[in-house]
């Protein structure tokens, strides 16, 4: 393995695969780590960051480390065990081979859960109000704390086709009225915005197309879609999270109605 790429993905669940398959056709040489075997990786590593005892396989020089980890279940001793524990043991492991790599630390706009601003950007001060985000945040710094040469990343929800659990519960017409405001970004545009913030070394950067929308408005949409007209604008007074990266990302799927209505 010492002659293969110089990209490391930690994490190979549905976005951990879809980022293989971008820097794949970007022609980028990359490892992947996760505890079970991946057929769809050509250079995987079987790897327990909880309870294996060894050291990992010598690797080659590591330019960036993708960090995509999930937690098996929504507690909060899952998502300690994963976020931090997991995460320094993998610091340690790789700063016994090497440390001139970058970080690229996947969190979650949960941070900003008990935030009320109507514009949310990198320079919101976060106010988790759930575990989850409260974990993310110690977990954001306890990974610079740790190395130094670390970008966060902050995706919104996450949409695409494999997600279908999602995209039943915003079709559901059961849900119509809830009013709450939702903030999604494709699984797709994620990738890219992974890749630009280890290109450009982003400190912070919130991944999230900008363009909210109530499950009322998506309906509405889906259910005369051969006629209707995407959305140009998101409400003006949507709560939404708003990068200031933004006009970096060349958006795939500028907004979930976009998506849909590329799929007719």
């Amino acid at each position: 393995m010492t002659n293969q790429g110089k990209n490391l993905i930690v994490g190979a669940g549905k976005l951990g695969q879809r980022f293989y398959q971008y820097l794949k056709s970007l022609d980028q040489p990359t490892i992947t780590i996760s505890r079970s075997p991946k057929g769809w990786s050509e250079h995987h590593i079987c790897y327990d960051l909880l309870n294996d005892q060894q050291a990992l396989p010598k690797l080659p020089k590591i330019s960036n480390v993708f960090i995509i980890l999930a937690p098996g279940e929504r507690t909060e001793s899952a998502y300690h065990k994963t976020y931090i524990t997991a995460v320094s043991n993998l610091i340690d492991l790789l700063h016994q081979q090497q440390t001139d790599f970058h970080c690229i630390f996947v969190s979650s706009t949960s941070v900003y859960g008990g935030n009320t601003e109507t514009v949310i950007n990198e320079e919101t001060m976060p106010l988790p109000d759930s575990f989850s985000g409260q974990t993310l945040l110690e977990a954001e710094q306890n990974i610079k704390k740790l190395h130094a040469s670390t970008s966060i990343i902050r995706p919104s929800g996450l949409y695409s086709s494999q997600r279908q659990r999602l995209i039943n519960s915003l079709l559901d017409p059961g849900q119509e009225e809830n009013p709450k405001w939702l903030n999604l970004v494709h699984e797709q545009d994620v990738c890219q915005w992974l890749w630009q913030t280890a290109i450009n070394k982003w400190p912070l950067t919130i991944a999230s197309d900008g363009f909210p929308f109530q499950r009322k408005q998506v309906q509405n949409f889906h259910q005369s879609l051969a006629d209707a007209d995407t959305p140009s604008s998101p409400d003006s007074s949507a709560r939404r999270y708003q990068s200031l990266h933004l006009d970096k990302i060349n958006l795939q799927h500028p907004s979930i109605f976009h998506w849909l209505k590329s799929r007719m």
